[in-house]
């Protein structure tokens, strides 16, 4: 199950700067689109469009870190318009995209990765206490 979600994960970010619609998503993962949905929130704690959009965002902060222009990003990202990338880049990240430009700041979302990690296994000594009540 994890190196299909893994798989999953990398369909999207291979297709980041397209259209990439949830059923389109959940078909290449070969489940309904509200059991994928279900099973990446329980697992991630985010939705699907929550992720995708930090991940764009955060591949756009990195094209203008690279010298790309406002305008040539928003759009190379999905964006009708530059404002409305403005206002999605502001609430993601806590600047305006021009601020990358001038400044050099940058955030970062990086791409998700899920692995399974076993803990206990341990012997513990233990004691059962009746404590009166105050």
């Amino acid at each position: 199950m994890l190196k299909e979600l893994n798989l999953v994960i990398d369909y999207i970010e291979d297709h980041l700067i397209d259209e990439l619609s949830l059923e389109e998503i959940s078909e290449f993962a070969g489940v309904s689109d509200y059991h994928f949905r279900k099973i990446f929130f329980y697992l991630s704690g985010m939705t699907l469009s929550e992720y995708i959009k930090h991940r764009r965002l955060s591949e756009a902060n990195k094209d203008l870190l690279h010298g790309g222009k406002v305008t040539d990003v928003a759009f190379k990202y999905g964006y009708q318009s530059v404002d409305g990338f403005t206002r999605a880049f502001k609430k993601w990240s806590g600047f305006l995209p021009s601020d990358v430009i001038k400044k050099g700041i940058s955030k970062s979302f990086p791409k998700l990765s899920f692995v399974i990690t076993v803990k206990g296994g341990n012997t513990m000594e233990f004691r059962i206490e009746e404590k009166t009540s105050v």
